[in-house]
């Protein structure tokens, strides 16, 4: 995947797409039952896949935010311009999709989703075994253009960093076959994979602070936030990994640091972790801009650490000094 950063005004408008059943749907017809079947006909047929046929890997990632929307005391509801079906990105001969969390209401916890960065913005691609995250980050609006895929990304995301008005625009290519224009940030499969949005401070439903950034490999999304006067760190897994413990192991250049993650009663997608552990939460808030990040002793890729310092802190202040 090639990243090629254009400095462009930013993005207005977050694409989307409004299903045929719904204008239809919307349509006075005639209370005559050929009318009424013709509707219905033309509905179904016109029904796009991307609502009719949802890889499992996009089902189960909504079902984890619309759970998480409802845990923080909102009500989840799924608009028009959520899941947007795109053309082949990779090159393999299947339809890609992004999702966008603009398009997942949270009525009654408005801001559980998005922060001044953007929201949360995930392009899925094909692959043998399912769909996968090709790339996941914050991103104030996106679009795609041919087989590019267009983030506008918060000021302080963009290379070199600005002030968080000056957005900049970054083109993204997903297809292994394409060489690496000049200009470009560098190609996603020549190194390890890596999380391009930072970290996030956000207000949860309750009033308290998190923070988070988007996750790499199977780790979707790494949280922090004060629980009763306590710590925590809540790492949330693509796939269900059980009820036993699990070591996550955070490589810095100069020390790695293995914290022990216990399965959340809930879910066994989701793992408490303890930040006081060997001194993780100070050396996730220190000066590097990534840390290796591996999982059961399996490599997950580079971690991005950018923004932690700030959005550590504020949303550990009242627990934890850092």
């Amino acid at each position: 995947m090639l990243l090629q950063p254009i400095f462009k005004r930013p993005l207005i408008e977050r694409q989307g797409f409004r299903m045929a059943l719904s204008i239809i749907s919307t349509r006075r017809t005639s209370t005559a039952t050929g009318s009424f079947m013709l509707v219905v006909g033309l509905s179904l047929a016109t029904t796009p896949p991307a609502y009719a046929q949802t890889p499992t890997a996009i089902q189960t990632f909504t079902q984890e935010n619309k759970a998480a929307c409802a845990a923080a005391g909102g009500t989840p509801k799924i608009l028009d311009s959520y899941l947007t079906p795109v053309d082949d990105l990779n090159d393999d001969g299947t339809a890609d999709y992004v999702t966008d969390l603009a398009g997942l209401e949270c009525a009654n916890a408005w801001s559980y989703f998005c922060g001044s960065a953007g929201c949360p913005v995930t392009v899925w691609l094909s692959a043998p075994q399912g769909y996968t995250v090709g790339w996941g980050g914050s991103a104030q609006a996106w679009r795609q253009q041919g087989t590019q895929v267009i983030v506008s990304l918060h000021g302080q995301l963009c290379k070199p960093p600005r002030i968080g008005a000056q957005s900049c625009d970054v083109a993204m290519r997903f297809d292994q076959a394409s060489n690496e224009p000049e200009g470009t940030t560098g190609a996603r499969s020549a190194a390890k994979p890596a999380t391009v949005g930072g970290w996030q401070l956000r207000q949860a439903g309750n009033g308290s602070a998190v923070a988070e950034v988007t996750g790499v490999g199977s780790l979707t999304k790494l949280s922090a936030l004060c629980l009763r006067d306590r710590p925590v760190m809540m790492a949330a897994l693509s796939e269900a990994a059980g009820a036993r413990p699990v070591v996550f192991t955070f490589a810095f250049a100069d020390r790695s640091i293995d914290v022990t993650g216990t399965a959340g009663t809930a879910s066994q997608k989701t793992f408490i972790l303890d930040p006081r552990t060997a001194g993780l939460a100070a050396a996730l808030s220190g000066n590097a801009d990534t840390v290796d990040l591996r999982i059961a002793g399996r490599d997950q890729g580079l971690l991005s650490l950018k923004g932690s310092t700030s959005a550590l802190r504020g949303a550990l202040s009242s627990c934890m000094p850092l």
